[in-house]
C-alpha cells in the first residue's frame, strides 16, 4: 500500500515556459547557427544536467551563476556540435519566462488525495520555491516541501533523500519517488531505498530503469502497489 508519493519539481511536474529547447532553437535561428532537432537538444540537456548539476546551496551570487552557466553552455554547445555559446546566457535570461504545471498535475494530485496518499516535493531549488508553488495553486495540496537551499543538502546526495525520510517519517516500502534525471533523481533515491520512476515523456533517457511516459501513469503504479 502506497501512503506517500514524492515528486521532483523542475521538468517533472512543472516547466519554465517557453521551454529551454525552444529558447535555444530561437537563439540558433537568430544567430544563423545550425538548428538542432528538439529531441537532440533534450538528450544533450539531460546528459549535461547529470554531469554538471546546478547548486542552489553553493551558488549564491549572480556572478557565480553567470560563471557556472557560461561553462554549462560551452559544454552544451560542444555536445550539440555548434559554436556561439558566448551570448546564450544573456539571450536566455532576457527571454521572459514563467512557470507552468504539467497538464496532468491537478488530476494526479486529486487522485492521490482521494487515496489519502501524502504528497511531497523534493527539489534542488532556491528558497523561492514555495512562493512559486503558491502561484501555481498547488501548495495547499502538498503535505511537505523539501528545498535544497533551505536544508543545506541537495541532489545527487543520498543524504538529501535520507533527510526527507527522517524529517517526514517516510517508510520507503510504502513510498514512490518520481523525477526526470537518472543521476540526480533515480540513482540516489533508489540508493536511499525508494521505489523510484523516471518520467521520460520524449524517450530520451537511455538508462534501463523504471519509467513512466506521463504523470497519469503514476495512478497505475499506485494501484498496482495496493
Amino acid at each position: 500500500m502506497i501512503d506517500t508519493v514524492l515528486f521532483d519539481f523542475v521538468n517533472t511536474i512543472a516547466f519554465l515556459t517557453p521551454h529551454k529547447e525552444h529558447i535555444l532553437t530561437k537563439y540558433c535561428e537568430e544567430n544563423n547557427l545550425e538548428v538542432i532537432s528538439r529531441l537532440d537538444i533534450l538528450r544533450c540537456y539531460a546528459e549535461l544536467d547529470g554531469e554538471m548539476p546546478y547548486s542552489s546551496v553553493t551558488i549564491k551570487k549572480d556572478s557565480e551563476k553567470r560563471k557556472f552557466y557560461n561553462e554549462y553552455n560551452r559544454k552544451l554547445f560542444k555536445k550539440l556540435g555548434i559554436q556561439g555559446h558566448e551570448k546564450f546566457y544573456d539571450f536566455y535570461h532576457s527571454t521572459e519566462k514563467e512557470w507552468a504545471l504539467d497538464n496532468n498535475v491537478h488530476e494526479v494530485f486529486n487522485y492521490l488525495k482521494e487515496k489519502q496518499v501524502r504528497i511531497g516535493i523534493l527539489s534542488n531549488f532556491d528558497d523561492n520555491l514555495e512562493n512559486i508553488l503558491l502561484k501555481l495553486n498547488i501548495l495547499n495540496m502538498l503535505d511537505f516541501v523539501v528545498v535544497s537551499a533551505k536544508v543545506g543538502l541537495e541532489k545527487p546526495s543520498v543524504e538529501f533523500y535520507n533527510y526527507a525520510k527522517t524529517r517526514y517519517n517516510i517508510d520507503t516500502n510504502s513510498a514512490i519517488y518520481i523525477g526526470d534525471s537518472y543521476e540526480l533523481d533515480y540513482a540516489p533515491s533508489t540508493e536511499s531505498g525508494f521505489v523510484s520512476f523516471l518520467i521520460d515523456r520524449d524517450d530520451v533517457i537511455e538508462q534501463k530503469v523504471r519509467k513512466i511516459k506521463n504523470l497519469n501513469d503514476l495512478k497505475r503504479e499506485v494501484d498496482n502497489a495496493a
